[in-house]
């Protein structure tokens, strides 16, 4: 979830709110896992509302895909680029030791020695990271093969992409469901795009498009559902949610209306600067808050509707803490590794 996102002008805003934004849509989509909205029925202005929401928040992943390529599109098969993912695996595994640890405490012993071996090995305790890693030893590879295409080639590229992993849950029976999978490709490339052609559309059209998708999602999910709950196969599939056709046009809309905002503010720029640099920190340690802050909401409320407007307590404590944690925990990690500067991300 972190690259670098220096240049020679100075640090980009733009990537940096969109990188805190997409985080906090991680700590908010954990809300509907904790607070069992997937057993709600869809039904009442309320589920509507955290439905749409819902759509919002799933592009998280695909976010952070767009901007991997955004900055690592010049990154090749070398030392530099592979020692770069040193520290997030040591993250990963101190993290996940920590909160399988606390799940320990606060459930029963439900992780053994072997079970935290298997889960690190498996990457169930945070399953981003094994996505992640696996387009990271591609990236080198990636950028090759982009830059030895045409602008032509590269654009029939993405259409091509656009069919194989975004369409099939909306149109089942014209396009195929077999490289689903692969959209993290798809935004890769996408975000080299944005890099390379500085693309700029309207920002008026592109927040509308971006609000009826989403009403178009909420709409969807709340009207044909076949279940009475939430139904992952109705314009999505269970293991590629994150590549259909609305979730990326949600996706390309927010990374086009924020990649080239200019903030004023140093302070905020700062801030956005120091949550952007521990997101992927972020990510781990807020499965550890959420299970201490949700265990006490759930004794005073059940269900995702009754919880609706806790959402605006749990999520925003869960984000805050995980992110002094997590600055506190890079601090000692970096001495650990001797990795240098403030902000610093390969």
């Amino acid at each position: 979830m972190t690259e670098n996102v220096s240049e020679k002008k100075g640090r980009e805003s733009g990537p940096d709110l969109i990188r805190t934004i997409a985080c906090f849509f991680v700590v908010g989509a954990h809300f509907y896992l904790n607070m069992d909205y997937y057993q709600e029925p869809m039904a009442g202005t309320k589920m509507f509302i955290m439905t749409t929401l819902r759509w919002l928040f799933v592009t998280a992943v695909p976010l952070f895909f767009m901007l991997t390529g955004y900055f690592k599109k010049n990154k090749k098969a070398d030392r530099n680029h592979y020692m770069a993912a040193v520290p997030l695996i040591f993250s990963y595994v101190a993290v996940s030791v920590m909160k399988m640890l606390l799940y320990n405490r606060i459930y029963g012993k439900i992780y053994s020695f072997g079970d935290m071996l298997k889960n690190l090995g498996n990457y169930q305790i945070a399953w981003y990271m094994g996505l992640y890693l696996c387009v990271f030893l591609l990236i080198p590879f990636l950028n090759k093969g982009w830059y030895a295409l045409s602008e032509k080639e590269q654009n029939i590229l993405i259409a091509t992409l656009v069919f194989l992993c975004t369409v099939y849950p909306v149109l089942k029976y014209i396009a195929p469901a077999y490289f689903t999978g692969i959209y993290p490709v798809l935004f890769y490339f996408l975000g080299i795009a944005v890099r390379d052609r500085r693309w700029r559309a309207n920002r008026l059209v592109l927040a509308a498009v971006l609000f009826v998708t989403l009403l178009a999602e909420g709409f969807i999910s709340m009207k044909f559902t076949s279940t009475g709950v939430f139904d992952w196969n109705l314009i999505s599939v269970s293991d590629g949610t994150y590549g259909t056709f609305f979730i990326s046009v949600c996706t390309v809309c927010i990374f086009l209306l924020l990649y080239d905002v200019k903030i004023g503010s140093k302070i905020i720029s700062r801030i956005l600067a120091s949550v952007s640099a521990v997101s992927f920190e972020i990510y781990l340690f807020a499965g550890a808050y959420d299970a201490i802050i949700y265990q006490y909401v759930k004794k005073h409320v059940q269900g995702a509707v009754n919880a609706f407007w806790w959402f605006f307590i749990t999520v925003p404590a869960s984000f805050l803490c995980a992110y002094i944690s997590s600055i506190i925990f890079t601090r000692i990690r970096d001495l650990i590794l001797r990795i240098p500067g403030r902000f610093s991300r390969s």
